[in-house]
């Protein structure tokens, strides 16, 4: 037999008052709730019009549950872009490649703000295509996935997906980046560089580890096309001081010398792990009820990342 029991009005008014339809001004759909907590849309349903004869119990345990944790994911931190040395050198690479219809190359070890300064440009331009690749990625899914971002059809044979990619771009002012660009094959990279650059007359910026630039150097045989091509190389280094404050300027102002220093210490050049040992130390603060950081929560906070 089913448990039955009393709702909890709290919890219930809790809930629907950040689940249900946009027009009810709700944050999140009854549907999405129900999914994320692993329950049926009907289940919520039921739940909300206290009708549902399951296990109320366990329901409202995991409705609970889930309300804490959309309450962590509210207050956690939101750390403003700022304009950093990556960020000029990435801007400035991929103006170049579209003004002149290059192929620019940026690389760059992992954390040194690649992606950040990428999805930063193609939300201020109106002409970045952004592709953001990974190793499943064969010639014809690349093509599929620049298909889509230009808004056109990505059925059919390759060949037709191709013509139509090209007609697409050869009269638009656009610039294609592809972030992770290491994860191509050798000919994938020509494929890009014959449709795109080539054919479409269209920029291309290709986006990765230092590998990449590897793989184009060392098989300079098979590339000497792409090489040729490369109008713009940036490398780009790990985060300089200057740029770690001005990060951490658009969080906390006022931070001591003492507190910057072990903030620098702690992301160890790296861009990402400082906006992730941010995130941490705000966690921490809003648990000790801390209005600014010092030397001690920050150590903590790095305790808790993989460096």
């Amino acid at each position: 037999m089913s448990d039955v029991m009393t709702f909890d009005e709290d919890l219930h008014k809790r809930f629907f008052d950040i689940v249900g339809s946009p027009e009810e001004g709700k944050r999140i759909s009854q549907s999405k709730a129900a999914q994320a907590m692993g329950y049926s849309a009907g289940v919520v349903s039921a739940y909300k019009n206290r009708a549902y004869n399951g296990n109320v119990k366990a329901l409202e345990e995991r409705i609970d549950a889930w309300l804490k944790r959309e309450a962590r994911r509210l207050s956690r931190i939101d750390v403003p872009t700022a304009e950093t040395a990556a960020m000029e050198q990435v801007r400035r690479a991929i103006t170049i490649a579209q003004d002149e219809a290059d192929i620019a190359v940026i690389i760059g070890e992992a954390g040194t703000g690649k992606t950040t300064a990428l999805r930063q440009y193609a939300k201020e331009s109106h002409s970045a295509l952004l592709i953001d690749v990974d190793p499943s990625f064969s010639k014809v899914v690349l093509m599929n996935e620049i298909a889509r971002a230009l808004g056109v059809e990505d059925k059919g044979g390759m060949n037709a997906v191709i013509e139509r990619v090209i007609e697409a771009l050869k009269d638009r002012d656009a610039v294609l980046i592809i972030d992770e660009a290491d994860y191509l094959s050798d000919s994938s990279l020509e494929l890009v560089r014959r449709i795109i650059n080539d054919k479409a007359r269209t920029g291309v910026v290709l986006v990765g580890l230092p590998t990449l630039e590897y793989k184009i150097r060392n098989l300079s045989h098979d590339h000497e096309q792409i090489i040729s091509r490369v109008g713009v190389r940036v490398k780009l280094d790990k985060l300089k001081k200057t740029d770690a404050e001005k990060i951490l300027a658009g969080v906390w102002t006022d931070l001591s010398k003492e507190t910057l220093e072990a903030f620098i210490k702690g992301a160890n050049g790296s861009t990402r792990t400082l906006v992730k040992l941010i995130g941490r130390v705000h966690q921490l603060m809003d648990i000790n009820r801390m209005e600014k950081p010092d030397a001690n929560v920050i150590a903590a906070a790095g305790e808790l990342l993989m460096r």
